[in-house]
């Protein structure tokens, strides 16, 4: 049985960390209620994260005369205890509207579903606690239970917890051996609220504490063969650097791609998109456009986003998301294997993704979206120009601009009459363009329909910036159209022609309001998808929620 509700309490001083519990909370217990007390600053940093956590967050803002003190200074103050029976306020909030409630402090990460939590104890047992798993010595100092998670579904109980806590030996956490003296209680497995004190002050050596956690690739982490449910650690903390750093390695060795990536973003309190720095020698030689121009734009357009450069032939998002962007899978090589996963830009799912799968066979390989050639040029025109929606006032009806620079291109453009049916049709030979770059994605905008052909990969930038002018793009079978983040439909977002005699027929049969239907369908998926104001966040999202 799963709680009924979930709580916490936080400060702007630890929003980063709350951050990584409400995302990971997000995915395994979606569109959950969760009761948050707080001061007005650490709400106003949670509405602004990408993306935003995938839960219904009820907000008690009480929280703001504590606001920008640490324990040090309220200790100083006298008002530590104070403040950690906030504890109790927000439980008691939870309860007004909620049959129980699980109190979770905000630097925990949830890694598996909670879900194992009661098992029919919940018409005879009011209190769910959990040990410490510490040395005697400590217990004494700090008490049996760790005040970091607490279950209830009596009201009573976080009133009495405010009152036991005034005589207590330790703040909050040695009074809830008083709690379990009047209430009837369960303790909690030691597969939950793995702290990482329980590494330092057992009264087992850390090394044999860390021998019982166990990982199996695309799995999850155990402790004594039982799924670790959440880790409750400072992971920006040096004490607790052992303690993270075995966590982090089973992390990496369960391929837990997800939960990886919300760490990292609470540790630089940042998502951190790396670029491979300029210039490197044979195939590592980038010019930085396309995708590498788009993340330097996603950074500039979103808070929480940063892109550094690093010695690497490939992109990353922190810290082992493999974001690759080549044309073919011809520069594949043995940074694949630190990879959790690795979203395909240009290629098919279906088809490159397999012949990854071949050679890394413990891999997760996931669709991605591809881009223009120079996101900066064509978000430039977007805001000074926009799109031209009305049908009748584009005046060229369909084109193909291309250019023949390699013999797989050469393949697929060179041997069918495309000209005859299109009413611009422009393939130059070689490496000069016909065209500056600002003129050739003009031609695009003024368009009704554009002719793709595949280029050196299976995708083409041609189809994502046709889209981004609202021109519907005419694909042939050689392109891969569907193998998306958020996928293509035909007659939706394309039409499919596999000879000029029926792109003519398509182009004659689709209707201007058809036309019209289609265009806004395209412009709204590349905003979504693509332009840099909103593919970071669309991107994110994929990556934390889809399965």
């Amino acid at each position: 049985m799963k709680p009924t509700s979930f709580c916490t309490m936080c400060t702007s001083n630890c929003a980063f960390e709350l951050v990584g519990l409400l995302l990971s909370l997000s995915i395994y217990h979606t569109n959950e209620n969760i009761y948050i007390i707080s001061d007005s600053e650490t709400k106003k940093i949670i509405e602004d994260i990408t993306p935003q956590p995938r839960l219904n967050i009820h907000w008690i803002v009480e929280l703001d005369k504590y606001h920008g003190l640490n324990r040090f200074q309220m200790d100083k103050m006298n008002i530590w205890s104070e403040f950690q029976m906030s504890k109790s306020k927000i439980i008691s909030r939870a309860l007004e509207n909620e049959s129980d409630t699980l109190f979770l402090d905000s630097d925990i990460i949830i890694l598996d579903v909670i879900d194992d939590v009661v098992n029919d104890v919940v018409n005879d047992k009011s209190l769910g606690v959990s040990r410490q798993y510490i040395t005697q010595e400590h217990i004494d100092n700090t008490g049996y239970y760790n005040g970091g998670m607490i279950w209830t579904n009596n009201k009573q109980l976080p009133l009495d917890w405010i009152e036991f806590t005034k005589t207590s030996r330790y703040y909050d956490q040695a009074s809830i051996e008083d709690l379990v003296k009047k209430y009837d209680y369960f303790e909690f497995p030691e597969n939950y609220n793995f702290q990482c004190w329980r590494m330092i002050i057992a009264d087992e050596p850390k090394e044999k504490i860390a021998s019982y956690i166990t990982s199996k690739p695309n799995d999850t982490l155990y402790y004594k063969d039982k799924p670790i449910k959440f880790v409750h650690t400072h992971f920006h903390d040096k004490r607790f650097e052992y303690f993270n750093n075995i966590i982090i390695h089973h992390m990496i060795n369960a391929k837990m791609y997800k939960t990886l990536a919300i760490i990292f973003r609470v540790i630089h309190n940042k998502w951190i998109l790396k670029i491979p720095r300029q210039p490197l020698q044979g195939l590592g030689y980038h010019k930085n456009d396309s995708f590498r121009e788009l993340a330097l734009l996603m950074k500039i357009n979103n808070n929480d986003v940063d892109m550094i450069y690093i010695n690497s032939m490939h992109c990353w998002l922190e810290p082992n998301i493999l974001t690759y962007d080549r044309p073919t899978l011809q520069w594949l090589n043995n940074e694949i294997n630190n990879a959790s996963t690795l979203l395909l830009g240009n290629g098919d799912i279906n088809k490159e993704g397999k012949e990854i799968t071949k050679h890394f066979p413990n891999i997760n390989i996931k669709p991605w979206i591809f881009w223009p050639r120079k996101p900066m040029v064509l978000e430039k025109i977007l805001k000074e120009k926009g799109i031209i929606s009305k049908y009748e006032d584009r005046k060229i009806e369909s084109i193909f601009i291309g250019n023949i620079e390699n013999d797989v291109q050469n393949k697929y453009r060179e041997n069918v009459s495309w000209e005859n049916v299109l009413d611009e049709y422009h393939c130059t030979k070689g490496s000069k363009h016909k065209f500056s770059h600002s003129e050739y994605l003009m031609k695009l905008r003024d368009s009704k329909y554009g002719l793709c052909l595949r280029g050196y990969g299976s995708k083409c930038h041609r189809e994502v910036e046709l889209m981004a002018f609202g021109t519907i793009p005419i694909v042939t079978n050689e392109v891969s159209i569907e193998s998306y983040m958020e996928p293509l439909k035909e007659n939706i977002h394309y039409l499919k022609a596999n000879s000029p005699e029926e792109l003519k027929e398509k182009m004659n049969n689709n209707s201007r309001q058809q036309w019209e239907t289609m265009s806004k369908e395209c412009y709204e998926w590349y905003q979504r998808n693509v332009h840099s104001k909103q593919a970071w966040n669309t991107m994110i999202s994929h990556i934390l929620y889809d399965n």
